[in-house]
């Protein structure tokens, strides 16, 4: 819980890279962290905000970074359209799990994107 803290901390500007997204960015951390930001009265918003700026500093080496990047477009779209519910966020979610779908390439993965998207279309 301390790395995912300080990952979602204002004063944090560094980027994770590798086998560290992976690790410190999960389901489960992405929902601590919204509790921790909501206990420190901090708007949760910045979670979604916070990943996307982790998938543009990604996408400046594409290729190298593929796997994560599409790691991150399930977790955005994870994110958006089950927890923060914006307007047409099931739009947006969808959208980030199908590009994550299009470029992963672990069928555990693809399978697991899949069953995100279902997820979000039940809410509907």
């Amino acid at each position: 819980m301390k790395k995912i803290k300080s990952y979602f901390s204002f004063e944090n500007e560094s980027f994770l890279e590798g086998e560290e997204v992976f690790d410190v960015l999960t389901e489960t951390s992405i929902l601590e962290a919204e509790e921790y930001l909501s206990e420190q009265k901090v708007d949760v918003s910045n979670i979604y905000f916070k990943l996307l700026s982790q998938l543009q500093f990604l996408e400046n080496d594409y290729e190298k970074n593929k796997d994560e990047i599409a790691y991150l477009y399930h977790l955005i779209g994870y994110y958006v359209g089950l927890f923060l519910h914006p307007f047409d966020g099931d739009k947006i979610a969808i959208h980030y799990n199908n590009k994550a779908i299009s470029i992963e390439k672990n069928s555990k993965r693809i399978e697991q994107y899949k069953e995100t998207i279902k997820m979000i279309q039940e809410e509907l």
